[in-house]
């Protein structure tokens, strides 16, 4: 399944919080069958949320937001998304009801702010959190999937295995090897990496990852990664191209590292 993430808040925007969230989800997808298409981030606006959000839906089967959940002002997530959609708010009563479980084992009452949290787009379903209080939302609209979960990357977390859950595992398998090579210029290197993704027919990826400065002792990473139904034949091509990477390095005069 090809699937969308949307990082929402202006903190992540404005580069207050860095956006771990993302590399965790999309992780946490690839290493279970699935592709990542896109990651997008935008601000606690419902216009730039809906704009995202429709990008997002034209090109993955399935998004998942990540971040404004809450009951202050600017937890407006949900309530964009519904707006977006044309889908009208209702309380979820599953919500609710755990809502009014968590404040209430505390001795709290379920003010409208915590109220807030329990409302949903209709016909959602629920994400448990079972490390906050705001509980996720699952909606499925026009055959397309839509997970929406809290910003806080340990409730986000612990809401991950239940995506998976709803969706099940993908058949994709993801491998990724690298070679570490000194002495060769990035620039120098650029060609042969060319080349071998053209022999590839770009099937499998190639990227050079600069360690240090191109004229002084220069160090690259090459990755080789790709993603493939088929895991056997995916681990033979990649060790095919790690090998052409090192003849390549050998031929340059370039010192492996780590292979």
């Amino acid at each position: 399944m090809k699937f969308g993430i949307l990082s929402i808040g202006n903190e992540v925007v404005k580069g207050r919080t860095v956006n771990t969230n993302a590399s965790e989800i999309a992780n946490f997808l690839i290493q279970n069958g699935h592709e990542v298409a896109y990651v997008v981030t935008c601000k606690d606006e419902p216009d730039d949320i809906c704009n995202s959000l429709n990008f997002l839906l034209e090109y993955c089967q399935a998004v998942i937001s990540s971040g404004g959940l809450g009951p202050t002002l600017d937890d407006i997530t949900i309530q964009s998304i519904s707006r977006c959609l044309k889908v009208k708010m209702e309380i979820n009563e599953h919500a609710m009801k755990l809502i009014e479980e968590k404040y209430s084992s505390m001795n709290l009452p379920v003010s409208d702010e915590r109220k807030k949290m329990a409302m949903m787009p209709e016909g959602s379903s629920t994400l448990e959190n079972s490390v906050g209080t705001a509980p996720g939302m699952f909606l499925k609209h026009h055959e397309k999937m839509i997970f929406s979960i809290p910003g806080v990357p340990r409730e986000m977390r612990g809401m991950l295995r239940g995506i998976v859950d709803i969706t099940g595992k993908g058949s994709l398998k993801y491998i990724s090897r690298e070679v570490k090579i000194e002495g060769i210029m990035e620039s120098t290197f650029a060609p042969y990496i060319k080349k071998i993704s053209e022999e590839m027919k770009n099937k499998i990826y190639v990227k050079s990852h600069p360690e240090s400065a191109e004229f002084s002792h220069p160090i690259l990473i090459i990755e080789v990664y790709g993603y493939s139904d088929d895991e056997k034949d995916l681990d033979y091509t990649i060790s095919k191209c790690l090998d052409q990477v090192r003849d390549y390095a050998t031929k340059l005069n370039g010192k492996i590292v780590i292979s």
